[in-house]
């Protein structure tokens, strides 16, 4: 029979303590009558006595097997309840998991089960309740079967999708997002400038001197030797340049 009261109560347990120097000689003396083969009524009464006082100070067989019960009370538990308890849990929540799926875009037709994921006019949505879709129910109306998770943001500003043409040719038809190349100084230390085009146009050369409508620079910074001051050459405005000194 368990001495442990587990699991219909917390079982509890005494609490122990290191002899103190005043009762060493009274666990000596209980010592020496329990290595007795045959003990008389007053020595049995003094063992009696002398256990309940060091009670407090010793481990006997009773509290250590005690202790045992409670731990194959607990590992049996655990092991009958508990862990059957996981395994089912497990098996259930396995379903849940599985049923996050992506199923693409919402269709009035479907049939969606709980916690699919789907797209409605560019929002993902998440299915709460099982549901067979129809036309008057859409997902923006319908709060029992869909909660919207994920909204679509604002479309952003056109990127920039140059082609780069190489130096520019005054014979050559350029498109709107084409990038060219533009060479200012001498031949053999050339200082070069990207420009893209605004817009269509044929012969109309991108200058570092002015702003132009039909092209517009890469960068509006610029590193180099050329003396733009020295040689009273003008420059673009939006252009920032950084005169690198020899």
């Amino acid at each position: 029979m368990s001495r442990s009261t587990f699991p219909d109560k917390i079982d509890s347990f005494r609490e122990l303590f290191d002899l103190p120097a005043d009762r060493i000689q009274d666990a000596l003396e209980l010592q020496q009558l329990k290595k007795k083969t045959t003990l008389t009524n007053d020595e049995q009464n003094r063992i009696l006595a002398l256990s309940s006082q060091l009670q407090d100070y010793m481990i006997t067989p009773e509290s250590m097997n005690k202790l045992q019960d409670a731990i194959t009370e607990l590992e049996t538990f655990f092991d009958k309840n508990v862990r059957q308890y996981v395994n089912e849990k497990q098996k259930e929540w396995d379903t849940y998991v599985n049923d996050f799926n992506f199923v693409g875009t919402w269709s009035p037709t479907a049939k969606y089960a709980k916690q699919n994921l789907l797209y409605y006019q560019g929002n993902l949505w998440l299915v709460i309740k099982d549901v067979v879709a129809d036309s008057q129910h859409t997902p923006d109306t319908d709060d029992t079967h869909y909660r919207q998770i994920a909204w679509k943001g604002d479309k952003g500003d056109i990127g920039l999708n140059a082609q780069y043409k190489g130096e520019w040719n005054g014979t050559t038809a350029y498109k709107a997002g084409d990038a060219v190349s533009v060479r200012l100084g001498d031949p053999w230390k050339p200082m070069e400038m990207i420009f893209i085009a605004t817009k269509d146009n044929t012969g109309q050369k991108p200058t570092i001197s002015a702003s132009s409508d039909n092209w517009f620079p890469y960068s509006n910074t610029m590193v180099g030797t050329y003396d733009f001051i020295g040689t009273n050459t003008p420059i673009h405005p939006s252009i920032h340049y950084v005169h690198v000194l020899d």
